[in-house]
């Protein structure tokens, strides 16, 4: 059986109410230590405009099930090594072949309640250890900018207002972090018209613009489900590498599917498995399972029970 087959069977399974720690619920539970997470600071980064950093507090992170309990921590560290390997190498060619637009990485699942913010934030903050890298985490989904809420940016310029206004320089936007090598770039004011303006030329001139920042920089968007909006429709033709979360026991394989449909052949799509049990009960954060546009397989295997992995 495929890894793909496998993993569609594991998200058939009866589904199971979230409870109170289940890190499945990041996509509601930030707003709730949004003062906590922002603290405005006179430091500034080079070659960007703002004059404030955001304070990205480890333990309201954890408080809000964005970041597992300290006993996990090492855990979902790991995990995510393996995740963020095969998306840095075909982004810069190392080992592998590179991919069009490689470091443009979009994270997105099938509906809400997946986990892809939880995926989205854990993933920019392994990337960001990168020492030869610089992270970008962009929120993307103009519906519900999570991103912006949870590190209390809401308020701030952000992409949407970028791409209306054609005086605004994008680094005007992003935000330094006290988090070494992650930037974050707030979606900007809600507004009608974000699907227009996410496929205008104004956003290929900045995904151009942010892609070749010193030939360097990582960008992470946090974007909408591909199947509630159409704004996650037009994110997915820009971005040269996909990662669609998928929730073990919850995700219907229908609904897999038709989010697959919806991708483009030309793009590097990978599958991740969140939070799939095993024998001994536990969960596992970031268990993947993936394909390329060929459609081809990967056949590695984990080589103990909680080593997570995101195939090609």
């Amino acid at each position: 059986m495929s890894k793909i087959s496998e993993a569609l069977d594991l998200i058939q399974s009866p589904r199971q109410s979230a409870g109170p720690n289940d890190p499945d619920n990041v996509d509601t539970a930030g707003a709730n230590v949004i003062a906590k997470l922002a603290s405005p600071a006179n430091e500034q980064e080079p070659n960007f405009a703002s004059n404030r950093t955001v304070h990205i507090d480890r333990e309201a992170l954890r408080d809000a099930y964005l970041l597992p309990p300290e006993q996990d921590e090492l855990l979902l560290a790991n995990q995510y090594r393996d995740i963020k390997r095969p998306l840095i190498a075909h982004a810069f060619g190392k080992r592998a072949t590179q991919v069009e637009r490689g470091n443009l990485i979009m994270v997105t699942s099938s509906i809400a309640g997946e986990g892809k913010t939880f995926t989205s934030i854990n993933l920019a903050l392994s990337m960001a250890r990168e020492r030869d890298y610089t992270t970008l985490l962009v929120d993307a989904d103009p519906v519900k900018p999570h991103i912006s809420q949870i590190f209390g940016a809401e308020n701030e310029i952000g992409l949407l207002d970028v791409l209306e206004n054609p005086d605004l320089d994008v680094r005007e936007a992003i935000l330094p972090t006290n988090e070494k090598g992650l930037r974050i770039l707030p979606a900007g004011k809600p507004r009608p018209g974000a699907s227009e303006l996410l496929s205008s030329e104004a956003m290929d001139k900045v995904v151009e613009l942010l892609c070749r920042t010193s030939g360097r920089q990582i960008v992470v968007l946090d974007a909408p489900p591909l199947l509630q909006t159409s704004e996650a429709k037009v994110l997915s033709r820009i971005a040269g590498q996909i990662v669609l979360v998928v929730r073990a026991e919850h995700t219907p394989r229908e609904d897999v599917n038709a989010a697959l449909s919806i991708l483009n052949e030309d793009r590097a799509v990978n599958m991740l498995l969140n939070q799939a049990r095993f024998t001994s009960g536990k969960y596992q954060y970031g268990y993947g399972a993936g394909f390329n546009s060929s459609g081809q397989n990967s056949e590695h295997e984990p080589k103990e029970e909680h080593k997570s992995e995101i195939f090609e």
